[in-house]
């Protein structure tokens, strides 16, 4: 059964995806580690291949996608960085609650388009539970959480001010450089109320049928650990123990 990886920024959703996605596409035959543009930009030739990864697919602000003569590709958008600048309160409440009050004809074709693939493949999909409507998709659910709001508001905060979301590997310095953006306390004060109000949406939207993990309980687990979190226990038939992902922890870190 297809699984979709549900999430609320922040919490870690992205490396369970890339742990995930290692797997299955090793089970298809494809043991390579990928690169970290590969973490958004996937080309899928639907006549050659059972497994489809789509990270943030649903998401059009965020992931460029042509789907042609039975192929699918998805790209990374351009983000700036807008570095040190300080966001001011009701930024983050667009962040949180527009894409909830516009359903775009966007976002409808992209779930068409998901509708098709589910049929016909096996899916893994990750995406934020708030941009969409409330899904009913007859799929395996994973809810992506954490326990300590204020440090995923804080997370966030860094992310939308420098530009950087993710960061892969030899990115320590870097990431060390750019915590000096990080919110004054009433600041932070102020993005945490937001998120804590995101969070009663969520809730009111996740599926009832659906495994929930915190951030907390696997950010510093072995890919393979992590993939027995989530029930993955033959990794062994297809990866070695010491198999990576082309990401780093980053503002957690």
């Amino acid at each position: 059964m297809s699984k979709i990886i549900l999430h609320n920024g922040r919490c870690g959703s992205t490396y369970l995806y890339l742990c995930m996605d290692r797997y299955y596409r090793a089970r298809e035959g494809d043991n390579t580690i990928g690169s970290f543009d590969s973490i958004y930009e996937r080309e899928h030739d639907l006549s050659k291949c059972n497994y489809i990864g789509l990270n943030e697919f649903l998401v059009p602000e965020v992931i460029e996608s042509v789907y042609y003569n039975g192929v699918l590709i998805t790209n990374s958008l351009e983000k700036k960085a807008v570095r040190g600048k300080e966001h001011k309160r009701g930024e983050l409440h667009n962040v949180m609650f527009t894409t909830m009050e516009s359903d775009t004809a966007a976002k409808k074709i992209r779930r068409q388009t998901l509708n098709e693939l589910l049929r016909k493949n096996f899916v893994l999909l990750k995406y934020p539970l708030l941009t969409n409507p409330k899904p009913e998709w007859d799929v395996d659910y994973i809810s992506v959480e954490r326990k300590s709001v204020r440090a995923q508001t804080k997370s966030l905060y860094l992310s939308m001010t420098t530009g950087h979301y993710h960061f892969g590997p030899g990115d320590e310095k870097k990431i060390q450089r750019l915590k000096k953006f990080g919110p004054r306390p009433d600041v932070l004060d102020r993005w945490t109320q937001d998120m804590e109000r995101s969070w009663e949406v969520y809730r009111s939207l996740k599926p009832k049928r659906c495994q929930t993990i915190f951030m907390e309980e696997f950010e510093h687990s072995k890919p393979y650990e992590v993939l027995e979190m989530v029930g993955l226990n033959d990794w062994h038939k297809y990866l070695d123990k010491s198999f990576d992902v082309p990401i780093r922890k980053g503002w957690s870190s």
